[in-house]
């Protein structure tokens, strides 16, 4: 393992945490049923926060004790456009193009204890090549052998076939959509391009969700917000003020007692 730390701050938002942790609770019930424990995230197209959405699952996942590798394997994009770097010489690309790498040397640590990742390292134009080999397939397993849960990043399907090459070496991949930003056709081409793999399917996410949008899909979604539960709590404390109803007998001015009929709440007077 190198030294590389990679600092990692926690999430204050307490929807967006509801929302990781309703698809943790999909991931932990796959684990449980199935046993699987690597799961590769791509998009239906690009834009969607495929990265962040797999990072705070890994996160999550991590502060739930779970011992969880991230692994970077976006291997078009460089260092500069990247939240997640490593050490020159310790990363899947310098790993996977040459036989002095190991692989206890390209995982690295992070502020989580339960954490760690696995970064692309430097852009590579041809990542195909790289993830198309035995040497690739041998490493998946180690890390899934090695870690509760292994969280892999690729990018989108539809427009780069990087995803289709490594569900092989996966127990589930997760399609990533985004509202208002994903078509009905990328999610098609998306689903026909990874039908051969139709029982690895854990899933899609809809992502990029405005705050109107969640509210008509998640009824109570703030019921358990702090701010809401001390308005709960006020409206609690007003009612218990109230004084208690007196009890008390209706009578007629004719000195005949009245029964109240609760359906239409009507005198009806009656002989003493």
């Amino acid at each position: 393992m190198n030294n590389n730390i990679l600092e990692l701050y926690h999430n204050d938002n307490q929807v967006m945490n509801e929302a990781v942790d309703r698809i943790v609770i999909g991931i932990y019930g796959m684990q449980r049923q199935y046993g699987a424990k690597s799961f590769l995230f791509t998009g239906a197209s690009s834009n969607v926060g495929t990265t962040s959405i797999a990072l705070n699952i890994s996160i999550a996942l991590a502060e739930a004790g779970w011992k969880t590798l991230f692994v970077d394997c976006d291997f078009r994009k460089g260092k500069e456009y990247k939240r997640i770097s490593a050490e020159a010489g310790r990363d899947l690309a310098s790993f996977l193009s040459n036989n002095e790498t190991k692989a206890v040397d390209i995982v690295s640590q992070t502020t989580y204890p339960n954490l760690y990742y696995v970064s692309s390292g430097e852009r590579f134009n041809t990542p195909v090549r790289l993830l198309c080999t035995e040497k690739m397939e041998r490493v998946c397993n180690t890390f899934k052998n090695k870690y509760d849960f292994v969280i892999y990043d690729t990018p989108s399907i539809n427009i780069v076939s990087d995803a289709k090459v490594l569900i092989p070496s996966v127990d589930r991949y997760v399609l990533v959509t985004g509202l208002n930003i994903t078509t009905k056709k990328q999610v098609m081409d998306a689903k026909i391009a990874l039908l051969d793999f139709e029982d690895k399917n854990g899933g899609i996410i809809a992502s990029r969700m405005d705050m109107s949008q969640y509210k008509k899909n998640i009824k109570n979604y703030d019921y358990f917000d702090e701010s809401n539960l001390k308005k709960k709590s006020k409206e609690a404390a007003v009612t218990n003020k109230k004084p208690a109803a007196k009890k008390f007998k209706l009578s007629s001015l004719s000195g005949k007692k009245i029964k109240i009929n609760k359906k239409n709440q009507k005198g009806k007077a009656v002989e003493k």
